[in-house]
């Protein structure tokens, strides 16, 4: 009886054995499968971390795109101001020289009067001049 107790304990501790040997085996393989799962997750995050570096650089590139786009708008804008300002002086000075030549022909205008009509159309040509390079240097701009 005393050899069948025996035998029975190192039966349980021999099992006993086995099944850590087993529990080891499975470990290893659980690691493994741990290890190919980390690997695959740090492709995962590098992957979104260049994913998100394109969008970010495409965002910008989109973000230069408008404003270079909003500066020809503004430049554009510009030079259509600074055209209808040139007409608008223009037509200043021909109704101006049109004063002046009436004035002269019916004798109302003095002297006096007729420098004052003279120096206003100097004074719009000088402006329109002006506004003349400042067009040509907004056209050389854009």
């Amino acid at each position: 009886m005393k050899k069948v107790f025996v035998l029975l304990g190192l039966m349980l501790v021999s099992s006993i054995a086995v099944a850590q040997d087993n529990d080891s085996e499975i470990s290893k393989e659980v690691s493994v499968e741990h290890e190919k799962e980390m690997e695959q997750v740090k492709k995962d995050v590098e992957d979104a971390k260049v994913e998100a570096k394109k969008a970010k650089k495409e965002a910008a590139e989109q973000k230069k795109k408008d404003a270079a786009k909003k500066k020809e708008e503004k430049l554009k804008k510009q030079i259509k101001t600074k055209e209808k300002s040139i007409s608008s002086s223009e037509k200043q000075i021909e109704k101006l020289k049109g004063q002046l030549e009436k004035g002269k022909v019916k004798g109302t205008l003095s002297p006096v009067d007729i420098q004052k009509k003279e120096d206003k159309i100097a004074k719009s040509q000088m402006k329109i001049m002006k506004e003349q390079e400042k067009l040509k240097k907004l056209n050389r701009k854009l």
